[in-house]
């Protein structure tokens, strides 16, 4: 069993744009979650949103990489989850833009399996697939 979350998306979009999405905090905040990012390594940011039993509803993470328009990584920890790592590829395409996204360091039982699927259809059939293509569309 993969503990990792991979996909690869291709969008009809520059890859400056797509680059501007994952990068910028308002932006960021509105495709994703509610967020304090800066695009500097070493920076400490939360994401914020609606808590649930096991979970206080803050994602704390570090800005681990980052090449401007091709590479974003930054850890990921909150409820069960320690130092799982997020990492946003992008590859100009002409003028599309191809994602290659892995989420990783999935540990235990309950993280590598029930966290990591609920985890998986949010960044698979929601996040990546309808909010961020909808946000660039804008």
């Amino acid at each position: 069993m993969s503990k990792s979350i991979k996909l690869t998306k291709v969008y009809d979009f520059p890859v400056d744009q797509v680059w501007y999405a994952l990068t910028d905090p308002e932006a960021m905040s509105e495709w994703l979650m509610p967020c304090d990012f800066k695009p500097e390594i070493g920076h400490k940011f939360r994401f914020t949103t609606k808590p649930y039993p096991g979970f206080d509803g803050i994602t704390h993470c570090e800005v681990l990489e980052l090449v401007e328009n091709q590479l974003l990584s930054f850890s990921w920890s909150g409820g069960s989850l320690k130092n799982t790592k997020v990492t946003f590829k992008l590859t100009a395409q002409g003028s599309k833009t191809r994602l290659d996204f892995e989420h990783s360091g999935f540990q235990g039982f309950i993280n590598s399996v029930i966290v990591k699927r609920i985890l998986s259809n949010g960044w698979k059939k929601k996040i990546l697939s309808i909010q961020l293509p909808k946000y660039l569309s804008k």
